[in-house]
């Protein structure tokens, strides 16, 4: 049956659909709350409805203002930028429906770790014993999280990333390609770790950080 309705298009759409499909989940609706962006280095929905279609139905696009929900949907969000939390206050707002956690079967998610509702965890990834993974939080393929290291909610963990034991990780963070944080830190909200950047102290809310070892680069805010 077709159940996931996705709400919001960006580059990580072919993630969903790929864990959608390894679940044997089928993908109902693509359901957009603001115009689509494509630059030269971007693949268009349409594109990615066309690969898509070659294994399943193409699911229908329709606009946010024109959705309804329907009994045996389960609901993700679409993109992993800042809009991810706008969009989910609204849907909230809109519909009080609780959000489907999404983690591809080849994933390794322990047991004693915590989960929240709207989470998604790509292929090849493993979330340690005590994690806590707060909700909406985009963990993307071939990732480690380590053992009692907590992540805040509408934060993205980029491929490759590997994330110490015993931390503590803000709201809002983004760890990107390939940086590795090193055990016990404390990773402030809205922080941004550059790629490859080896974190071996803690980090303040809304800076950049980039370099081995990580170095403060700018302020975010």
């Amino acid at each position: 049956m077709n159940q996931l309705v996705i709400f919001g298009s960006s580059n990580i759409l072919s993630d969903l659909f790929d864990c959608a499909l390894a679940n044997k989940i089928g993908i109902k609706k693509i359901v957009h709350h603001l115009p689509e962006a494509v630059d030269e280095r971007s693949i268009g929905l349409d594109e990615r409805l066309k690969m898509l279609s070659q294994h399943c139905a193409t699911p229908l696009v329709q606009e946010l203002d024109a959705f309804l929900p329907t009994e045996g949907e389960k609901y993700i969000l679409g993109p992993t930028t800042p809009t991810r939390e706008i969009l989910a206050t609204e849907l909230t707002n809109r519909f009080a429906f609780n959000f489907h956690t999404l983690i591809h079967p080849t994933a390794y998610v322990s047991p004693m770790a915590t989960i929240g509702q709207g989470v998604f965890v790509g292929a090849n990834s493993v979330i340690g014993p005590g994690a806590v993974l707060e909700d909406h939080v985009f963990v993307n393929r071939g990732v480690t999280i380590g053992h009692d290291t907590s992540i805040g909610a509408f934060s993205r963990i980029q491929p490759g990333a590997n994330l110490g034991g015993l931390s503590r990780i803000g709201r809002g963070v983004t760890v990107a390609i390939g940086a590795t944080l090193i055990e016990r830190l404390v990773i402030g909200n809205h922080a941004f770790i550059g790629a490859g950047a080896v974190v071996t102290a803690d980090v303040t809310d809304d800076v950049l950080v980039v370099g081995i070892p990580a170095k403060f680069k700018k302020t975010l805010k």
